[in-house]
Order: structure tokens, then C-alpha cells, then sequence
């Protein structure tokens, strides 16, 4: 993805998720935090990123209450440069836009980041009630000019999306498809855990397309040793799942159109 001129990258995301689930049979999940994610959490991180020369904050999500893994502080060199680190209750997250991504700088962004929060959370990484991690990418694909979605599924992506042509030939219909909301997972062996591919039909700055989101997460059974080292190891492991995704479901004449 980085060697793409033209990549469609919309964003780049890691986000690690903590805390406890409580589970009750006539309850919705609960989870709880230890207090220091609350009393102590946002301040302490705050400090750790400034002495990284992050020293930028914005407090979004103001109207809402600290729910859990909600963001709420968003940390950046300068107000419009990247990467920023995201905090919430049980949650950081390490963001990248197009512009600027190289996938080796952004992983020692992210290291950089999970260093911050060791040393940025009380507990530190060891110690949090780890639930997972996960990598995301968002990739944007623009229809081209008279292109439905029906034609770009079948012609673009090689995902199987046509619909039955009896189906379509009721006078009562139209001859095309529209928003499109797709979602399938499958699990993965390296790294342990779960790929989530969902494609939305949507706008692209104003232009229709398709939105793909493509996640690897963590098994909360795989056993991650919750520190930089380790974690480094799961990050090339899941990207490599992801440019497995990216090379293969997108159709080679249509990639070319990125360099």
C-alpha cells in the first residue's frame, strides 16, 4: 500500500482495548476499569506525550460522559500533522492518514506510541486488562462517471456480488443495486485471531464509492505478551494478512490505476 502514488488509503488505524467484562445471562456486557484509567490515565499520558513533543490536544468528545473506550484526547505534533495518538477510558489508538504513510514509519509510530502509554497509564502495559489489538485500514474506491455499484463489485473487487437476473427483471424494479453493506469475517492463524473485511456504499469527499475497511484483531486466547517487542511481531504479522487482502481482492488491472 505504500508503494501506491495513488493509494485509496483513507486512514490507518491501531487500537488497543482494556478493561473488564463483567457477564450477567439477563445483563448486557458490562466492563469496568480500574480507577486509575479515570483518575490518573488522561493527566499521566499527557505529560509522556509532551516530553515526546506531542504537545497538541484536543478534548473531543466533550458533551459525552468517559464511556468505555469513547476517545477523548487527541495528541499531535502541530494541529494538522500526523501521526496523533488517541486516549479514552480502556483505549489508545495510534492514526495515519494517506499523506505521509510509509508502512515501516507508521510501525515505529505505533511502537513509539505503545511506549508512551506503558509509560503513560499507572498500571503500565503489562499490567492492563488487555482485551485486544487490532489494525485497521480504510481504503476509499470512487465509482467511475455512469458506474453503479453492482458493475464495480463485479468488475473491480473480487468479491462475487450479482444478483439474480431474474430478480432484476421485474418491471417493478430497477436495473441496479443500491447501498451496498457488506461484512464477513475469517479467522487467521498469524496472527492468532480474526480478519473483518466490511465494504459500505457511501461518499467519498462529495463522490460516490465504496468505503473498505479492512481489520485484523487479536485472539484474547492467543496469549500476547503485552509488551513493545512482542506486540512489533504481531503488527508484521497482521500486516502481512493485510496486503494479502489488499493484493488479491482487488482486481490487478484496477490496482494499476493507484500507481
Amino acid at each position: 500500500m505504500s508503494t501506491l502514488s495513488k493509494a485509496p488509503l483513507i486512514e490507518a488505524i491501531v487500537e488497543v482495548r482494556w478493561g473488564i467484562p463483567k457477564f450477567d445471562p439477563n445483563k448486557s456486557v458490562e466492563i469496568s476499569f480500574p480507577s486509575e484509567d479515570i483518575d490518573f490515565f488522561p493527566g499521566q499520558f499527557h505529560g509522556i506525550a509532551k516530553q515526546h513533543g506531542f504537545s497538541f490536544v484536543e478534548n473531543i468528545n466533550q458533551e459525552a460522559p468517559p464511556l468505555p473506550h469513547l476517545v477523548k484526547y487527541r495528541f499531535k505534533r502541530e494541529q494538522n500533522t500526523w501521526p496523533c495518538y488517541q486516549i479514552g477510558v480502556g483505549v489508545f489508538t495510534v492514526n495515519q492518514v494517506n499523506e505521509g504513510y510509509d508502512w515501516e514509519t507508521f510501525k515505529k509510530d505505533i511502537l513509539v506510541g505503545l511506549d508512551m502509554l506503558d509509560k503513560g497509564h499507572p498500571l503500565g502495559l503489562k499490567n492492563l486488562p488487555f482485551i485486544y489489538i487490532e489494525i485497521r485500514y480504510q481504503d476509499g474506491f470512487l465509482f467511475a462517471e455512469r458506474e453503479n455499484s453492482s458493475q464495480f463489485l463485479q468488475n473491480k473487487l473480487n468479491i462475487g456480488f450479482i444478483p439474480i437476473e431474474n430478480f432484476l427483471k421485474s418491471p417493478n424494479l430497477g436495473e441496479s443495486v443500491r447501498g451496498v453493506h457488506l461484512t464477513f469475517s475469517l479467522e487467521t492463524k498469524k496472527p492468532k485471531g480474526l480478519l473483518i473485511i466490511n465494504l459500505v456504499e457511501g461518499l467519498i469527499n462529495g463522490h460516490p464509492g465504496f468505503i473498505m475497511n479492512t481489520v485484523v484483531r487479536s485472539d484474547k486466547k492467543a496469549e500476547i505478551i503485552f509488551e513493545t517487542d512482542s506486540l512489533g511481531g504481531w503488527l508484521e504479522n497482521a500486516h502481512t494478512i493485510q496486503k494479502h487482502v489488499f493484493n488479491t481482492l482487488i482486481n490487478p488491472t484496477y490496482t494499476k490505476s493507484f500507481k
